[in-house]
């Protein structure tokens, strides 16, 4: 979550965050469960001991907590979201010391330049338009040290067009309520790859899994 609007943080901390679990065993059942895409998204994503880590975006823990079950030894993660009924939830299944989770913006975050050596931003760029995507790309890249590396995890656009309408009836798409329907539609047309590169990152890399309904970004801080 990032929008501090009233009635929205109202929605993620009374709303979303009590069924948020549930939607996403919904969402990713037909891809063989929520273990399993979680698993596939990180698998190409190499931790090292001793690495500080930063997932923003991180609502209920679920990515950060498998980001946890991934890291070799003396990896410090912090999970950031804005929502503090999210972040409760995160707060409740965390048994590991080397996990933290803290409520802050993650546009213009409190952390030193150069803080971190790899930031996760997990399924939340979708929701935002243009200019809170940038801005959440280049904060990230202000808190990464040299050669840190960038993941962002996220929805995509599926090529198959079977796939498509699968997803779209799946993951609600068709709710006319839904609100990420502009952003996530804007996100797809400007291409999640390029907004990293204009955010300033390099060697850009992309994996594709579930058909290519879900993406894996990686990119680096050089210099």
């Amino acid at each position: 979550m990032i929008s501090s609007g009233r009635g929205y943080r109202w929605f993620y901390d009374h709303v979303q965050s009590r069924y948020y679990d549930l939607l996403m065993k919904w969402c990713f059942l037909p891809f063989g469960g929520e273990t399993k895409v979680r698993t596939r998204l990180l698998e190409s994503i190499a931790l090292h001991p001793g690495e500080h880590i930063l997932d923003v975006g991180c609502g209920t823990g679920n990515a950060t907590l498998a980001i946890a079950a991934k890291a070799p030894q003396r990896v410090r993660i912090l999970g950031l979201d804005l929502s503090l009924g999210q972040l409760r939830r995160a707060a409740a299944k965390n048994r590991l010391a080397s996990v933290a989770f803290v409520a802050a913006d993650a546009r213009a975050t409190c952390f030193a330049d150069a803080h971190f050596d790899k930031v996760f931003v997990t399924h939340m760029i979708h929701e935002l338009p243009r200019h809170d995507r940038l801005a959440v790309l280049k904060e990230a890249r202000r808190v990464l040290k040299p050669d840190g590396t960038l993941v962002v995890l996220e929805l995509d656009d599926p090529p198959s067009p079977w796939l498509r309408l699968f997803v779209g009836f799946w993951w609600f798409y068709w709710l006319p309520l839904n609100f990420e329907t502009p952003t996530r539609r804007d996100m797809f047309r400007q291409v999640l790859t390029k907004e990293v590169e204009q955010a300033g990152f390099e060697d850009v890399r992309k994996t594709s899994i579930a058909g290519g309904a879900l993406q894996a970004v990686q990119a680096k801080k050089l210099g």
